[in-house]
């Protein structure tokens, strides 16, 4: 089981820490600012699997391209050095989430690089060069929304 919480850096918390270390077994990766890269993609793959779930209860409408705007959110917060994932291109994002994090039903290198050639601006403001819907719009936008809501949900924390 894992639980993921992002505690004060004070005294009481490392006690407590080495107590639960002592008496349950229990591990936890320490950091300070941003999260470490392990915590950062227990954290991503848990929000993305929540939302391929609800997108097979039809609670969320998720394409195959969509991925390509968490993508775009990543690089963009990046910058403002608020978040630790950053992708050189969209072979190595997808690289990310096919191999090392094992998710299924990502759209091919091709059809992610197409989608996120239409997206211009910043987030949430972003424009598409593909339709003028502007619930498409909304709706992509979207599914960063409810990522980063999944994010805060389960770890108390958005990092971005």
């Amino acid at each position: 089981m894992s639980i993921i919480m992002e505690l004060p850096d004070n005294e009481g918390n490392r006690t407590l820490a080495e107590a639960l270390k002592m008496i349950a077994g229990a591990t936890f990766p320490m950091y300070y600012g941003t999260p470490q890269l392990p915590v950062v993609d227990s954290a991503v793959k848990n929000a993305i699997l929540q939302m391929q779930s609800e997108a097979k209860e039809k609670k969320l409408k998720l394409h195959r391209f969509d991925y390509v705007w968490l993508m775009k959110y990543f690089n963009e917060v990046h910058k403002k050095k608020k978040y630790p994932l950053f992708f050189y291109s969209v072979q190595s994002f997808r690289d990310y989430l096919v191999k090392e994090l094992q998710i299924s039903g990502i759209g091919s290198v091709s059809l992610l690089s197409q989608y996120g050639n239409y997206q211009f601006g910043r987030f949430p403001e972003w424009t598409f060069s593909d339709t003028d819907d502007s619930g498409e719009r909304l709706r992509r936008v979207n599914i960063v929304n409810r990522f980063l809501s999944i994010i805060v949900k389960n770890t108390g924390k958005v990092w971005g």
